[in-house]
C-alpha cells in the first residue's frame, strides 16, 4: 500500500518575507533577477509571491537598492539583519539548510561570467609590479596596478587576486555608494575621471600603504559618482585606511 503523502505546508506571509531576506543575506548583494533565480531552483515560492514580499521589505526598509554602479542590486539593511536575528528561526531549519548550501556556489557562477586577470608588468628584487584587472565582456570594471617590495605580498596578489576579487569589487563599490551623500567638487576639465560612455566613467587615484602602491581606476556610472568617490579620498586617513584595506582583500591576510 502506497505511504499517503502529508498535505502541502501551509506557509505565512511572514515566513515567506524572512526567506527572502536570508536569500539576500546569503548571497550579500544581488539583482532582483538573481535572486529570482535563486529562490525559483529552491522552489522557495513563487514569483508573485516573491514580487509581492519585496516590496513590503523595500517599503519596510529592510532591504534597499545600492546606488551608483550598485543601483540594481538588492542589499540587507541593518532592520533586515534585525529581523533575521530575532526571527529567523521561524524558517524551517531543512530549508535554511538547502539555501546555506546552495549559496556558495550560485555566487561563483554569478561572478564566473566576469574575467579576471592576475600579471607582472615588472620582477626585480625588491621591486615588483602587478597589473590586476576584472573585466566584464569589453568593460573594464576595476583595474590595479600594484607596486610593493615585498615578494610574499606580489606573490599573494597573483595567487590569490581571482578568487579575492569579488570582496575588492563589492569593497569598492560600497566606498562609492556610501560617497553619494557627500558633495563632489565643481566639475570642470579633469584628468582623474575618463569618460567612456554616457554611463562608463573611469575614477582615477593613487592609493600609499605601508607596504603596496596601488594605482586605481575603477568604472562607475556617472561622472557625478566618479567624483564623489574621488572626493573622500582627499581624507589622507581615509585614503589610508583605504589602501590597507584593499592590500588586505588583495592578498587575503588577516583582517
Amino acid at each position: 500500500m502506497s505511504s499517503i503523502k502529508p498535505a502541502p505546508r501551509n506557509i505565512s506571509e511572514t515566513e515567506y518575507m524572512l526567506t527572502l531576506l536570508r536569500c539576500v543575506h546569503v548571497l550579500d548583494c544581488i539583482t532582483e533577477l538573481s535572486l529570482w533565480t535563486f529562490i525559483a531552483e529552491l522552489e522557495l515560492m513563487d514569483y508573485v509571491t516573491m514580487r509581492l514580499c519585496l516590496h513590503k521589505l523595500l517599503a519596510a526598509e529592510q532591504l534597499q537598492y545600492g546606488a551608483g554602479s550598485l543601483k540594481n542590486h538588492l542589499y540587507l539593511t541593518e532592520k533586515g539583519l534585525e529581523a533575521i536575528k530575532l526571527f529567523g528561526e521561524r524558517i524551517p531549519a531543512e530549508v535554511a539548510e538547502r539555501m546555506d548550501t546552495a549559496a556558495p556556489a550560485f555566487r561563483e557562477r554569478i561572478s564566473s561570467a566576469q574575467q579576471v586577470r592576475a600579471a607582472y608588468d615588472s620582477a626585480v628584487r625588491g621591486d615588483y609590479t602587478l597589473s590586476l584587472s576584472v573585466m566584464e565582456g569589453d568593460l573594464t570594471l576595476l583595474h590595479i596596478r600594484m607596486r610593493t617590495k615585498s615578494r610574499r605580498l606580489a606573490g599573494r596578489a597573483m595567487k590569490l587576486f581571482e578568487t579575492q576579487s569579488p570582496k575588492v569589487l563589492t569593497y569598492l563599490y560600497e566606498l562609492a555608494q556610501n560617497a553619494q551623500s557627500e558633495k563632489p567638487p565643481a566639475s570642470g576639465t579633469r584628468t582623474d575621471i575618463v569618460r567612456h560612455s554616457t554611463t562608463e566613467y573611469e575614477a582615477r587615484h593613487t592609493l600609499y600603504g605601508k607596504k603596496a602602491q596601488l594605482d586605481m581606476a575603477l568604472t562607475l556610472p556617472s561622472e557625478a559618482a566618479a567624483g564623489a568617490y574621488l572626493a573622500q579620498f582627499a581624507d589622507t586617513a581615509v585614503a589610508a585606511e583605504a589602501a590597507e584595506m584593499l592590500c588586505k582583500l588583495i592578498c587575503n591576510l588577516h583582517l
